[in-house]
């Protein structure tokens, strides 16, 4: 069995030394509308199709927001209608709470997996938990998350979301999830955009992937790799076959 999932962009591969890597847990976070659920779907559609003459699921999905759309694995798969047997190879797990989301992690070990997907996996603990203790809820879910990514050699892949810090002159504001204003001047305000509950995800991530758009009129986005660090990046475009290489 190879070390690496290819994420079915060869540009993204690269940046990652191969692609998706087993045993390991990858961080892909940015703004909305930058290919987050499109990437996983790419390779959630790459790998059930790897896997497709094996008798068992081989990727797991845990939906937290109801982003997931089969219609869009077997259209980035190639085929024109509804393929079970595809399909069959991905369990989608449609968490409503953190401890839905935890609970998924511990039932693992009886499907083994080749790959696990959590698309959105921080926002559920900021709905459910406040302060010092959603930092602390997270950490152990994603202490489990990397424990079970090495005991089951399972390559495990998450989203999450950016927040933007408001600042005015020396003062910060409080963080929000996604504020964007066009309009307001860059010379009054300014936004920093930061990985939700970065903090505490870098500390078990052992790859981490900013997507950004640089022209969302061509439909060009770039990712960069934060951890390790790298001085490359990968160009990608968002189609009807999911996250791939620019023409």
């Amino acid at each position: 069995m190879p070390h690496v999932l290819p994420t079915g962009c060869k540009a993204i591969d690269n940046l990652l030394g191969g692609g998706i890597h087993y045993g390991m847990v990858t961080d892909i976070y940015g703004e909305s509308g930058t290919g987050k659920s499109q990437l996983c779907f790419t390779i959630c559609a790459r790998t059930a199709e790897y896997f497709e003459t094996q008798h068992q699921v081989s990727v797991v999905f845990i939906d937290t927001g109801g982003t997931f759309r089969p219609e869009r694995i077997t259209e980035i798969a190639g085929m024109a209608k509804m393929n079970t047997d595809i399909l069959d190879k991905i369990l989608v797990v449609r968490s409503l709470s953190s401890t839905d989301q935890i609970n998924s992690i511990n039932r693992l070990s009886k499907i083994n997996p080749r790959l696990l997907i959590i698309d959105g996996v921080a926002s559920l603990f900021t709905t459910d938990y406040r302060g010092p203790a959603r930092h602390l809820a997270l950490m152990k879910h994603l202490h489990e998350l990397s424990v079970a990514a090495i005991n089951l050699r399972c390559a495990v892949v998450m989203t999450n979301m950016v927040r933007t810090a408001i600042t005015a002159g020396n003062q910060v504001k409080r963080p929000v999830i996604m504020v964007e204003n066009p309009n307001r001047s860059k010379t009054q305000q300014s936004d920093q955009q930061r990985e939700l509950m970065g903090t505490s995800v870098s500390i078990y991530a052992h790859m981490k992937l900013m997507l950004k758009s640089t022209n969302l009129e061509k439909s060009l986005f770039k990712a960069v790799l934060l951890q390790p660090s790298s001085k490359q990046e990968a160009y990608y475009t968002l189609t009807t076959k999911g996250v791939t290489d620019l023409p």
